[in-house]
Order: C-alpha cells, then structure tokens, then sequence
C-alpha cells in the first residue's frame, strides 16, 4: 500500500458557515510570496500556480511521481466565482504541468490519500469516500462512501479532516470539534461511534469496516501521521482563544483534554489544554497557527503554518514515554504565502499545496512548490527516529495489556510525573476487576486516580460518581462532577444543585459544580463566566454569603448591577469570604466612588485586619492626597500586618523610606543560594501576605498576567495549579529568571503599525485579520494593512527586575503562596 500520506486543511474559522455566499474577495493585483530560506539544506522552488491550479487544500505523490492534489471551488464560494461548482481532483506530473482532471463531484474537500489498486481517498466535511477509474479513461467513475458524518453542523473545517495509513494498512482519520453539536459516525460496515464537541481520532480498514476511536479531547486535528514503526502524530489547531496549536503524540485510548461544548472562554475547569487535568495529555511542542499538515523527516516532523506563512521542523526527542522537541523555522514568506498540505515523494523531498491569500472565500489564486531538503547540509535535521526506550515500551506494553503489574504498581505509575506512563496505567488500571466497595476501600489518594481510569471505561455507568460524590475529599467530589458534567448524567441534577448552596464548599469545587449545573441544565458554555447566572446568584438573597462571594470573584467587576452601594451592603453580611470578595471587587473598580468604600474600611478599626489589608491594597494605585494621608497613618499601626501593607502601598513614593533591598543578593542564576537565602530568615513564611503581594497593583504585579483561583488575567498561564507542575526550586527559577525557559505559547509578538505606534500580545488567530491578546487579558484586533512588520519575541512577558520591587521576606511569602497544595491555595 502507498503510504505517501498528506495531511490538509484549512485553518479553522469561529463563525458558522454563512448561508448566503460571501462576496468576492478583492486579491491584489501584486502577491509575491517573498520566501527566505532560514536554514541550510533547505531549497523551495515553485512548480506551479494559478490559473493551472487554484485554491489547493489536499495533495498526494502516487509511485510514478504524478501529484495529485485538490483544486477546492467551493469552500467559500463567493457571489459570482466563475469556476467549477464542484471541487476539482487534478493530477499533474512530477513537474506540475499535463493537467488533468480525475474527479469533480466532491465540495469542501478537505483532504486526499492515495491507496491500493487505484482507490483514491477523500474527505468531504460530512464523509470519507473513495474514487476509483475502472475503465482505464483516466476519470474517476466509482464512489463509495467509507464513513458518514450524522449532525446538525455543517461549517466546513471542523468535520472529517486528516487522513494517513497506518503500517497495518488501516486508514487513520481525524474529526474537528463540531461546533459541540452531537454527531454520529457511521462506517460502511454499519459499526458506529457517536459523540459531540470532543473530536477524535480513529481507525478503520481500507474498506470501511471495524471502525473504533483511538483518541478524544481535540480542536480540529488537521494534519495526521503515522509512522512505520506505528507512532502517530497529530497537528492540532488552536480554539483561537486558548492557544497555541499543538504537536501531539497520539496513542491508543488517550484523552488530549479539550471540548468544544463547554465554549470558548480561555479557561474552563473541566477543559485541558496541556495536560491540566488528571488523565489527558498535553502536546510534545506548540506548532505555528494553522498547521494543516504534519510529515516525518528524519528523526522529527516537518509541519507548515498557514497564518505564520512558514515550514517549521521539530525533531523529536525522547523524554520518559513521550516525546519534547523545539521548533526549528525552515522557511518563511510574506502574507501570501499560505502552505496548506504536504505530500512527500519517492526521492525523500516534499510537494506543498499554497493558498496563497488570507481569504476563506475562494479567490482564483493558488501556488504548488516543491521543497527539498539536503541531509548532508542540514546540520538541523535529526538524523534518524529514536529506539524505543524502557520507559515507552512498559507504556505500550501496559496500553495493549501485554504487560501486567500489580496494582500498587499501577498507582504509583499513574500518580508520576511521566504522563506517557501514567495515561498507560490509567489504560491498564481500568482492565481491573472493580466494585464500589474495593474503590472505597481505597487510600484516598489512590481512590482518586482509579475513578478517573473507569472513565476510559462506560461514562454513563452512575456507580462509580454515586459511591464517591459525597466523600469528603474534594479532588474526589472534583472527579465526580467532571464525570457528571462530562457524560451529561442529568439524573445527579438535585444534588448539584444542593451542592450549589452548600457554605462548605472551597472556590474550585464551586467552579466545578458551576459549571457542571450549567450543563445539566443544558448550557454547557455558560461555564463559570455567564454574567446573568454569576449575578443572578449575588442578588438572590436565599444564596449562601459565602457562595455569593465565589459568585462575586468570577462576576465581570464592569457589570452595572455590581453597584457600589450593593457591594457595601454586601460587606454588612459580615462573612469573611464575601467581604474580601466586595473589597477585591471594589479594588478592580478603580472608580472613586469604590476607593472612598476602601477607605472607609481600611480606617474602620471594628474591621478585621485581614479584610482592612486588602482594603489597603486596593488604595494603593489611588493618587488622591486623602487617601495617601490615610496609608501614612496606617503605616504606623500597632497590627504588623496592617503597617506592613501601608507601607507597601506606599512604596516607590515620597511618603514611604522603609524600602530597603539587601545588598547581599545572590545572583538571579544561582537558585540553589536563594533558596538557602530564603530559608535563613527569622519566622515562618506567611502565605496570605504572599497571595496579597501576587494581586498586588504596584508591587510584584502577577495578577497583570497570571491567573490565580479565578482572578486575574490570562495572558500568560494560569498558576491555580503550579504547585503540582513544579517544585519550589523551578518556581522560584521561573521568577528569578523569567527569560530563562518560556513557554513558547507564550511567545510575544512585537508589531510596528503604521500609525508610527508599537503593540505587544500574544497572537490568538491570523486570517485576513490579526487578533492578539493584550497585556492585560484583552483580545485585539489588527488589519493586515495596519501591520508594518511583526516579530516573535523569544522572551517572557514577565519582567526581569520582579523581585527588586519585592524584600526577601516578601519573595519568600510569595513563593510560599504559589507552592502551596492546589486544595489550600483555592481556598478563600
């Protein structure tokens, strides 16, 4: 069989398909792609273009060298296109020219494999299908359908998609996310497998039949590849708000942690991204926006990027049972160059498909490029695949069932940090023989991790969340409302909705049981951030005072219901919770009206120091003379903690000399001595003057970027749960030295506009527009036109200098705060 595969697509648009056609894109009359060769051993040499070819999605190399590609003339047709109603399959020798075509009977046709005894594979958004000529004329005359698409949703990229052949001779598909919507894959033998906003991946033979999902929890995986030792690899694009585009290492049963159906907001507590939660797996290595292919090359991957116009190569390293790797830039060009699908030839070099320009409505233009790649140039390339190492052949042996452990074993497997590992562990601890009873007989800490493996068995099966959703642990109570939210177990509805009015409940399991009410209730994507539900429950006065401030903390501080007259009557309920919540409410606000509220409660000596702290805090960026005369007062407090957080307030001003740096620092690379620094000074760290310091306005500032137990921003990751992704060593690294090691989906890009201004952000999505986050949270938009140049700054958003604004007794503080346990650092 060929195992020539191609992966393709285009990058995914949020708005539905429109119904009227769109109108015809204005292409400029000049659209040089401007390539520039960024490594050595690398050749890119243009084979053909429009009007031979147009708009090409899917390509494929068959044995004798001829390239067959997708001429796509429906995905979008805009009013008045000339072309084709239906997509063209072309076919062209090895140097793009003798064009002819062989089927054109498909629309949005998204991808194109070549298989055995002439059989030409197709994916239509709703179907995989197969073409064959059994005539001999060169035309495609047989069609049958391989698998069928059942759903309401008919936008075109985020249906069926990639497609690769497997060394068994099995064809390896790909499902985008749907819209959410619930669908039904049907194959051509009958056997089926439904589901709504997960996607997936699965398998099926040549013909259709056995048809099985290997994995779940994707955006859109457009670009698929299988290797000839069996390793599948997946390119996934992002949900635009929550990025970046991931390389993934796929394997049999694993879940990859994201749902279209619980909306587009950036966080959400039952969606992972990179391996958030307990029993998903994050990616090898982000991957440029829209990556619509992924193709092996030596001992890594080539993938290219439609909206970052550029090939990039990651060479993959193994690392326990999966892979790392780092992105390597091949090759870039300018707007119009948009590389789409890879095909890779007899001799070892490649054929790209181009889209050229940034439209989604089809436009007439399209480019075909061959690229070649010198080995013994390509200082770059990783020269071969890795062996398998001990660590991926006890995974593969556990996930097939070939090894067997005893459960202990099992356990303290899936509790390790080599999630390749524990995901096998998971696979192989869900083949135990279980009850209800042997689960509760169970240490807690292993109780946990067997609930979330018998999610890879039955998800309506209730036993399990029934036995444990009353426990008393709440990762356990967790587990169980992300399996109720999960599998839509409606029958749990009355004790969710308890469970909503209980006081005991810390901030994490409030979000958790938020957003699965929501569910139950059918509006999964109201998660955790509805306006109307978040302010419905502060103003239902039957609300407990405590869930009213959880409310408060995720309720938009720019409601106009969250008056400051309802916040102080608020704080006249005299719940710790609540009230911190109406002061940190009032400190967002940044209005007079709320500062002069703070005021009154920072002087307000019948207030708790904990609450009056706060309330100073939230004066601390105000300029008005009164309120710098009250933080002078209050510097002098006989309460240490309120003395200490005036004078914070008051730092870098006229008013306040306290602020002294020891001169004894050691350096920001030596963590090893910053820590033995840390742990001299006198007392004990105190965690709640560290979340203090994280929020601060002035001081410290984490809260400008990082997210913390639902406050804060999202521009850089959310730290609720840093404590389970590092020791205090790299935590404390991370803020010596935040240049060090950056994420690189936290890259920034520099764009110079043409309004003479610069603009920093991290990129979301790229299409004919630009969208960016900003540097406090918010989304941005930019027009191609406006952009004079853009640049990918390899550096972190967060500044070097952090810990000169802070004392040593404060870094210790704040350390101790983000190294807290996830359960103690959610709470109030």
């Amino acid at each position: 069989m060929l195992r020539l595969s191609l992966v393709c697509l285009i990058i995914i648009q949020s708005t539905l398909w429109a119904v009227e056609a769109p109108k015809m894109p204005i292409v400029p009359a000049e659209i040089p792609p401007q390539i520039e060769i960024l490594q050595p051993g690398v050749k890119l040499t243009l084979i053909a273009e429009h009007p031979q070819l147009v708009t090409p999605t899917g390509i494929d190399v068959d044995a004798q060298g001829q390239i067959w590609l997708i001429a796509c003339h429906t995905h979008f047709r805009p009013e008045g296109y000339t072309g084709p109603a239906h997509d063209e399959i072309l076919v062209l020798d090895a140097q793009g020219k003798n064009r002819r075509v062989f089927y054109n009977k498909t629309r949005s046709t998204m991808n194109l494999q070549l298989g055995r005894y002439g059989w030409v594979y197709l994916a239509e958004r709703s179907r995989i299908l197969r073409v064959k000529d059994t005539d001999g004329d060169g035309v495609g005359d047989m069609e049958e359908n391989i698998a069928t698409l059942d759903t309401v949703s008919d936008y075109p990229h985020n249906g069926l998609s990639g497609m690769a052949w497997d060394p068994d001779g099995g064809l390896v598909f790909a499902l985008g996310e749907n819209f959410g919507k619930d669908w039904t894959l049907t194959a051509h033998d009958g056997s089926k497998v439904s589901g709504r906003g997960e996607g997936g991946i699965f398998r099926c033979t040549p013909e259709g039949n056995m048809m099985r999902r290997i994995a779940r929890g994707f955006w859109n995986p457009f670009g698929l590849l299988v290797r000839k030792d069996g390793e599948i690899f997946a390119a996934e694009n992002d949900p635009g708000s929550r990025p970046p585009c991931r390389l993934l290492h796929i394997v049999e049963g694993a879940d990859y942690g994201f749902q279209w159906v619980y909306g587009s907001a950036p966080v959400h507590p039952f969606v992972a991204w990179n391996g958030e939660l307990r029993g998903t797996l994050g990616m090898v290595h982000p991957c440029g926006e829209g990556p619509c292919a992924v193709k092996e090359l030596g001992g890594g991957v080539l993938i290219p990027s439609w909206s970052n116009h550029c090939v990039d190569y990651f060479p993959l390293t193994r690392h326990g049972a999966g892979y790392t790797s780092q992105r390597i830039e091949l090759l870039r060009g300018s707007d119009f160059f948009r590389p789409v699908c890879m095909a890779q030839v007899p001799d070892g070099n490649f054929y790209l498909t181009d889209w050229v320009f940034s439209s989604y409505p089809i436009h007439a233009r399209g480019r075909l490029w061959k690229l070649e790649i010198d080995p013994v140039k390509a200082s770059w390339m990783k020269p071969a695949a890795e062996a398998p190492n001990a660590a991926s052949q006890l995974a593969q042996g556990l996930r097939s069932g070939k090894v067997k452990l005893p459960v202990p074993e099992l356990l303290s497997h899936a509790r390790g940090k080599d999630a390749y590992l524990s995901d096998a562990a998971l696979s192989a601890l869900a083949r135990e023989e279980w009850t209800p009873e042997t689960l509760q007989a169970l240490p807690t800490s292993d109780r946990v991790w067997v609930l979330v493996s018998l999610r890879r068995t039955e998800m309506a099966e209730e036993k399990w969340v029934r036995s444990l959703l009353g426990n008393s642990d709440p990762e356990i109570r967790f587990e169980c409302l992300r399996w109720i939210a999960d599998a839509v177990l409606t029958s749990f509805t009355p004790e969710v909705e308890k469970m909503l009015t209980d006081p005991t409940l810390d901030y994490r399991l409030f979000e958790a049981t938020l957003a699965t009410w929501n569910t139950l209730r059918g509006e999964p994507g109201a998660g955790v951030t509805n306006p109307e539900v978040l302010v419905g429950r502060i103003l239902d006065t039957t609300t407990p005072a405590k869930i009213k401030g959880y409310a408060l903390r995720l309720a938009p501080v720019t409601d106009k219901r969250l008056t400051v007259p309802l916040l102080h009557s608020l704080v006249s309920q005299n719940n710790d919770v609540l009230s911190l919540e109406v002061v940190r409410t009032l400190a967002a606000k940044t209005t007079e009206e709320a500062r002069e509220l703070l005021a009154d409660i920072a002087q307000n000596e019948k207030n708790p120091a904990s609450l009056r702290t706060e309330a100073i805090q939230g004066l601390a960026t105000s300029a008005q003379p009164a309120h710098r005369s009250l933080l002078v007062l209050l510097s002098s407090h006989a309460e240490p903690s309120i003395s200490r957080e005036a004078h914070r307030a008051l730092r870098f001003t006229p008013e306040d000399k306290s602020f002294i740096l020891n001169p004894q620092r050691p350096s920001f690379d030596d963590t090893s001595a910053w820590l033995r620094l840390l742990d001299s000074l006198p007392g004990e760290a105190d965690t709640e003057n560290g979340r203090r310091l994280f929020f601060h306005p002035k001081v410290a500032l984490c809260a400008n970027c990082h997210r913390h137990s639902g406050r804060g921003n999202v521009v850089g990751p959310d730290l609720s749960l840093v404590s389970r992704q590092g020791d205090r060593a790299a935590i404390l690294s991370s803020i010596l030295q935040p240049h060090r090691e950056v994420a690189p989906q936290f890259y920034p890009t520099q764009l110079k506009l043409t309004d003479g201004t610069d603009f920093i952000g991290i990129l979301l999505r790229s299409s004919n527009t630009e969208v960016y986050r900003d540097l406090n949270g918010k989304e941005r938009t930019f027009q191609k036109a406006d952009i004079v140049s853009r640049q990918e700054l390899k550096t972190s958003l967060m500044p070097a200098g952090l810990v000169a604004s802070v004392t040593d007794s404060e870094l210790r503080d704040l350390l101790a705060f983000l190294t807290k346990s996830s359960t103690e650092s959610t709470a109030p």
